[in-house]
Parts: C-alpha cells; structure tokens; sequence
C-alpha cells in the first residue's frame, strides 16, 4: 500500500489526465482586470461604453467559470478524500483531515467568490440591454 503523498500525486495526474481529456483549455483571466471590474462605481459604468461594458461582462463570466472549475475540483477532492480516509492509518489519517478542512474552506470560498462575480457580470450585461432598449449605444 503507498503512502498518502504517493495516492495524491496519483488522484492529481489522473484528474489533470481526465481534464486535458476533454480538449478544453482552462483560462483564467488576470487577476488585476478582474479587480478592476469588481471596483466599478456608479460613475465608472456611467462613463463606459456598451462594448467595454459587455467585454468586461464577459471577463467576469470567464473568471467566475474559473472559480467554478476550483469550486468542482475541491468537491472531487473532498469526495477522493473520504474514500482513501478509510484505508489510511496513524499520521496520515490527521494530515488527510487537515487537507480536506482547508479544501472544504477553500470551496466555500470559491463558490462564494463565483456567484458574485457572476452576479456583477449579469448586472453589467442587463445595464448593457437597458442601454441598448434606450438608445444609448455610446
């Protein structure tokens, strides 16, 4: 039986394996352009044009299916965990319980951050339709 070092670079490799599988790339827009967004004031989006508002829409939408791709890894790996937590012994038992305390946070945190900005790209893309039904195309 291989330690628990080894059976998690293995669950790594294969869940990479499985991704890259599926053809798509994984894109995380930079950080910096999202905070940027994310601090939009009232003026800001007053002064910005229908197109920046919908490309900037679409940055939080990618970011926010980012965060929705670490949101579903942390899940695989809470799942992995409870599973090889029946068959492990001694020390790494306790190290396993402490990983998967901090991925289930982390999850949180993620799914947490992932319904906001998808909430902030929503809004961006209905004052965008309300511009659009106004006439205000700038």
């Amino acid at each position: 039986m291989s330690n628990l070092k080894e059976e998690t670079e293995k669950y790594k490799e294969q869940l990479n394996q499985w991704c890259r599988s599926l053809g798509l790339s994984q894109y995380q827009p930079p950080n910096h352009e999202i905070e940027l967004i994310l601090s939009f004031t009232r003026e800001t989006l007053r002064e910005q044009s229908s197109v920046d508002l919908s490309e900037s829409a679409i940055l939080l939408t990618q970011y926010a299916l980012f965060l929705q791709q670490k949101d579903n890894e942390c899940k695989t790996f809470i799942k992995w965990s409870d599973q090889v937590a029946n068959r492990l012994l001694g020390d790494d038992r306790s190290k396993l319980t402490q990983w998967v305390r901090r991925a289930e946070l982390r999850k949180e945190r993620i799914a947490y951050l992932a319904r906001r900005i998808e909430l902030i790209g929503q809004s961006i893309a209905n004052l965008v339709r309300a511009r659009y039904n106004e006439g205000v195309n700038r």
